[in-house]
């Protein structure tokens, strides 16, 4: 593999992002990975390649060392071709490969739940009837984080609190949706990154832990406020890894499944080419 191929990747920082953004206001079907938080938080990488930018990440699994692309940056078949030749594993809703292991994405129209017309919500709207006093609020509080350190707790996992703190550094790029109930206790939230004017990516939703048991779907209601507070707009939640995943997103009636999927490389990355590009990443 060519030594220039695996230098000067560019982490992705305040500094860059206006690149990445630059980009994703060009593209009309968003992916999950078109977060720009969320590839912050997975410490992916970009690069400008055949004066296409191509967004990546280096991981070592089981002492299998691999590049993936991970997300739609409207590249070209010539470029996921140079790509492949490289040693990278291509993964998106355009190519022609194998269906991704993570499974296929939700997307929901907002305009289609906030009408919330015909059998296809009927859930929906005796939700919404049985708990008509719920509203919502913008912006982050304090209680944000008092959910996910009640839910770290829960799950022993340290996840939603790493997630939450590289959200707090791009607060500028959120619609964060708070809702309540009519006795003004903190049903959940959910958080959204703009990609562009069209669409955006479901990022963080929890529901408060303390409450799960007394409403019932709280998810439902939560959604209905971020589709409120997002009008016009079509929103990815991303795969569901397990089966209560996906039945939980399934319930949020979705406007399409996005299918991903991944081509892999025959080229083989060595250890040692791992860690030129580890090691020279800028």
């Amino acid at each position: 593999m060519p030594t220039d191929f695996l230098k000067n990747w560019n982490k992705i920082t305040r500094k860059n992002i206006s690149i990445i953004s630059l980009v994703n206001k060009e593209i009309s079907t968003v992916e999950y990975f078109n977060s720009v938080i969320y590839q912050i938080y997975s410490k992916m990488v970009f690069k400008i390649i055949r004066n296409e930018l191509v967004i990546c990440k280096p991981s070592s699994i089981m002492g299998n060392y691999s590049i993936i692309k991970y997300c739609n940056m409207n590249n070209t078949d010539t470029t996921d071709h140079y790509l492949l030749s490289n040693g990278v594993t291509i993964r998106g809703h355009n190519i022609n490969g194998l269906k991704d292991k993570f499974g296929d994405e939700y997307v929901y129209n907002t305009n289609e739940c906030i009408e919330k017309k015909g059998t296809k919500f009927n859930r929906f709207r005796n939700i919404l009837n049985r708990y008509k006093n719920t509203y919502s609020k913008l912006g982050y509080t304090n209680e944000i984080d008092d959910i996910v350190n009640k839910w770290s707790i829960k799950n022993k996992s340290k996840h939603q609190i790493k997630l939450l703190k590289v959200i707090k550094e791009y607060l500028d790029l959120v619609t964060i949706t708070r809702v309540y109930n009519n006795n003004n206790n903190i049903i959940g939230f959910s958080i959204i990154e703009n990609i562009n004017n069209k669409n955006g990516v479901i990022i963080q939703r929890l529901i408060n832990p303390d409450i799960i048991e007394t409403i019932i779907e709280p998810n439902i209601l939560i959604h209905y406020h971020d589709c409120i507070n997002n009008p016009n707009k079509y929103l990815n939640i991303g795969a569901g890894r397990t089966k209560n995943i996906k039945n939980a997103k399934h319930k949020l009636r979705p406007y399409k499944m996005l299918k991903i999927n991944r081509k892999v490389s025959n080229i083989k990355l060595s250890k040692k080419e791992w860690f030129i590009l580890k090691e020279n990443i800028i």
